[in-house]
């Protein structure tokens, strides 16, 4: 008897395992047929994803960060440029010195700069600034690639614990980009659904599937919105400074800089404008320094590598400028 239940048992996983790796294959073939001849179904929710949705990557690919149910993706502890405490740059000793002062720089791929332990980064030339003075100060760079202010509140959080002592915050890049979901819903769905949603919004024969869906069941809301509204955007800026406040952290705030004109209206350029003016907008209201970096580097596209990266020219130029904006407000 139980002989004849372990030849049932394994001709079932057979024929499953044969069905299985049928409908792959024929998913695959139908895959490359599609492909070959240059079928595409992309109305603006599939095309949003397609060229502006980078949080999956972030969160399931990229090897430098780990899914966070709230942060969405944060970076892998220890590897890469990061290291034990999920920064680049030098480890915080646990007691901060009596005469030190800490300074953490919040922001996007901008801030976290360039990959490779020698990638240039404005925080990293900021400290050697510092360094060469004599001055007991030690920058943090708590910058994250991809990140907007939804994410930068929520790391500044986790930050309170090391004592800074000034916080500069540089967002609005990110939270610009159009979306079929912002920041907060995204971060509220199940990660494992995220994942096939995009997988879907990407290959050939997801978009016959949603094409055949959209025909015969419906079009689906067509509606995108920023990954963090200009609502949200202020909000988050106002909750940092509040918390600063609490905390005897001094807030300083940063335009995001940019180069060239936006070449769409779904681009993020399109909207970034906006998020700079209400960054100087929270800063006048709460009585925070701005640093307009924006301005500073408009018309000076040689110091970027893109349109929103900076060069390594463009890196020290920014830490020589946050150094000269900085001194008066360390006295």
């Amino acid at each position: 008897m139980t002989a004849l239940l372990s030849g049932s048992f394994v001709r079932i996983f057979e024929r499953t395992s044969l069905v299985i790796g049928a409908v792959a294959a024929s998913l695959l073939i139908a895959e490359g047929c599609l492909r070959l001849v240059g079928y595409s179904y992309t109305p603006l929710r599939i095309e949003v994803i397609r060229n502006n949705e980078w949080r999956p990557y972030h969160a399931f690919q990229d090897k430098h960060f780990v899914y966070d149910s709230a942060l969405i993706w944060r970076p892998k502890i220890g590897f890469s440029i990061f290291n034990s405490q999920g920064y680049r740059g030098r480890e915080l000793a646990p007691t901060k010195g009596a005469r030190e002062l800490r300074i953490f720089t919040f922001g996007d791929s901008n801030t976290l700069g360039w990959s490779g332990p020698a990638g240039p980064n404005w925080p990293e030339y900021l400290q050697r600034l510092f360094d060469q003075t004599g001055a007991s100060v030690t920058v943090v760079n708590a910058g994250v690639y991809g990140y907007s202010a939804f994410q930068g509140l929520e790391r500044f959080k986790e930050a309170l614990p090391l004592k800074p002592d000034m916080a500069l915050i540089s967002f609005g890049g990110n939270d610009a980009h159009l979306v079929a979901a912002s920041d907060s819903e995204f971060a509220n769905r199940l990660g494992t659904w995220t994942r096939v949603e995009y997988a879907v919004a990407r290959a050939k024969v997801g978009q016959l599937v949603l094409a055949v869906l959209d025909r015969f069941g419906g079009k689906r809301d067509e509606r995108v919105v920023p990954r963090v509204s200009l609502e949200d955007y202020r909000r988050y800026l106002e909750q940092i400074a509040n918390l600063g406040e609490a905390h005897k952290i001094r807030i300083v705030l940063l335009t995001r800089p940019f180069t060239g004109e936006s070449p769409h209206p779904l681009w993020w350029k399109h909207l970034a404008p906006a998020y700079n003016a209400a960054t100087i907008d929270v800063g006048k209201r709460n009585g925070l320094p701005v640093i307009d970096v924006y301005s500073y580097f408009m018309h000076a596209p040689e110091y970027f590598s893109d349109e929103s990266h900076f060069t390594e020219a463009g890196h020290r130029r920014m830490a020589e400028l946050m150094y000269e904006r900085l001194r008066p407000l360390l006295r």
